[in-house]
């Protein structure tokens, strides 16, 4: 394989030099012949007698950069671990490697002077050392960098497995026979294997210049989300958008036209201006709302779902007040199915953190867990999403909460980290994996099952699906015979604290006579704005205290961490 260059940066003693040397040596494993340069050696040979002035630091991460290209075109990888503050700097090393993969390692302030041996981020915040960077010096942070890696709240294992799933999917490195053997532990994807749309590398390049000059399809809201699903295997075993026949099958079924199940008819709308360009065979490239090519489709059909139901006797397993179909048939007048090439990413994931499915099952195996519950949640983390996830985590033993976006009151980064502080400090935190995720725009029974099968793909063997007794959910698992769905559904009343017994209930379980304490979103939020006290019984304070914070920004992406008075 032809070389690349691994860049590490971040603040001092975030671990960078630990994580190039972990990543060279298990690349080493693999047969790469890799180099690393650590910013501190360097210093002390090729860089001796430069000073830390914005000019010397420029000249230093040049000659890092020129040593990693060198080894790169050789064939080699190159793993650079320095501070490399600014972004100008790291963008120019980028653009002269070629095949490049940033890796940002992202802690906090207070993280790293807590672990800091020599006292320097102490004596920094004191004023006793001028010049620090990230204190009184300057750090830009990465703007897109391929991977972040949390190192104030990630195992080494767990970054490092991050990192190594980034390279294989962009193919810098091939894919151990061994994964294979291990991630047989965990629940196999839906239909085998993942199903990964996303093309990386010189392939991506050559597919995005050559998207410029086809006809091109706009794209929904919903059909960005697909898209990015597609591209990271979270809807497999789809290789791109439904065709005619699948759509048919689905509808009347739920099964691809293969027989593999398959709730949700994930079709691409299209103009009939842009339909009538269309043919078989033909590509068209797939343009987000905000002007950016993100992938090509190889257009397989144009079909028209009313025409396709005309003069047939379908009505769906759930008749035809099914609201899922509903919703798509009343969507838009013309569908194009077929696969897709993914070569860019939905704007969302430059913001939050956003774990692929192939990372998720890596983060599962270095903490060695073998079965999961996945949970999918809109809303704010009150007393009764803990209790729920609490349990999902008593009976799978580990627990993927994935946090997607809700109301526009609360911005995602805000959500994220409302969850964030509840699992540092009420969860076992190597038991949990906590990220941000993509939620579709399906409704209903179809709906849940299509979050079971996105969970199943990020290697969970359980899943927790719409708290309350909600039986229309789990008719739609029988529908499919046992095994068909390599996921188990836990469906959980919905739950609140009760001061008669002093523990969360259920309807079910409160005494006669007896409240449930439990307040919606929307009651959480309006109470915050209007300062009036919300009580630990159904949030936690920590819970509060970011919320509180977010609420005075325009934006939630400053939210710091609250901790309890």
């Amino acid at each position: 394989m032809s070389g690349f260059v691994v860049w590490f940066t971040g603040l001092s003693g975030a671990g960078k030099s630990t994580l190039a040397a972990l990543l060279a040596s298990a690349l080493r494993g693999r047969g790469v012949h890799v180099e690393v340069l650590d910013g501190d050696e360097v210093r002390t040979h090729l860089s001796k007698g430069l000073t830390f002035s914005r000019e010397d630091r420029d000249t230093n991460i040049r000659r890092i950069g020129f040593v990693a290209k060198l080894l790169a075109r050789s064939g080699a990888c190159a793993i650079t671990a320095a501070i490399s503050p600014f972004r100008a700097i790291r963008d120019e090393q980028r653009a002269q490697a070629g095949r490049f993969v940033e890796v940002y390692c992202c802690s906090s302030i207070e993280a790293l002077a807590a672990r800091d041996p020599k006292g320097l981020y102490r004596k920094a915040l004191a004023g006793e050392i001028k010049g620090f960077t990230g204190i009184d010096d300057p750090y830009e942070e990465p703007l897109a960098p391929e991977v972040v890696v949390y190192t104030d709240r990630e195992t080494k294992e767990e970054s490092l497995a991050k990192i190594l799933a980034t390279l294989e999917q962009r193919e810098y490195i091939a894919a151990r026979a061994a994964s294979a053997v291990q991630l047989s532990s965990l629940a196999a994807p839906h239909g085998g294997h993942l199903a990964l749309c996303r093309v990386a590398g010189e392939r991506a390049e050559a597919l995005s210049e050559a998207a410029r000059a086809l006809r091109v399809i706009e794209l929904d809201a919903e059909s960005e989300v697909d898209v990015e699903l597609l591209a990271t295997g979270a809807y497999s075993p789809l290789e791109g958008f439904l065709t005619s026949k699948d759509w048919l099958r689905v509808f009347a079924e739920m099964r691809l036209e293969n027989g593999l199940p398959w709730p949700v008819p994930v079709g691409l709308p299209v103009s009939d201006d842009v339909a009538r360009d269309l043919r078989p065979g033909a590509e068209a490239a797939l343009r987000s709302r905000d002007g950016r090519l993100l992938g090509v489709i190889d257009v397989s059909d144009v079909y028209c779902p009313e025409e396709l139901v005309r003069g047939r006797t379908m009505v769906g397993p759930f008749g035809e007040a099914d609201p899922e179909m509903l919703r798509q048939r009343a969507r838009s007048r013309l569908f194009v199915g077929g696969k897709v090439r993914v070569f860019g990413e939905h704007a969302l994931r430059n913001g939050v953190e956003v774990r692929t499915p192939a990372e998720t099952r890596a983060s599962f195996e270095a903490l060695s867990l073998r079965f999961v519950a996945g949970m999918r949640t809109r809303v704010l983390p009150r007393r009764a999403e803990e209790h729920v996830a609490r349990m999902a985590l008593d009976v799978a033993g580990g627990l993927l909460w994935q946090v997607l976006d809700g109301s526009d009151r609360v911005p995602l980064p805000a959500r994220l980290s409302c969850h964030e502080v509840l699992i540092q400090k009420y969860f076992p935190a190597k038991r949990v994996v906590s990220t941000a995720g993509l939620g579709g725009f399906a409704v209903g029974s179809r709906a849940a099952i299509v979050d079971a099968i996105v969970c199943q793909n990020h290697g969970c063997s359980h899943v927790v699906l719409g708290q309350g007794t909600n039986v229309d959910v789990r008719d739609a698992f029988r529908l499919f015979a046992p095994g068909e769905l390599a996921i188990v559904p836990l469906v959980f009343d919905d739950a609140g604290f009760c001061s008669a017994t002093n523990s969360m209930v259920t309807a079910r379980s409160v005494p006669e006579g007896a409240a449930m304490a439990t307040l919606s979103e929307a009651e959480i939020l309006d109470k915050l704005a209007a300062s009036e006290p919300i009580s630990g019984d159904v949030v936690r304070d920590e819970v509060v205290g970011v919320l509180a914070r977010a609420l005075t920004t325009t934006d939630g992406t400053n939210v710091e961490l609250a901790t309890r008075p």
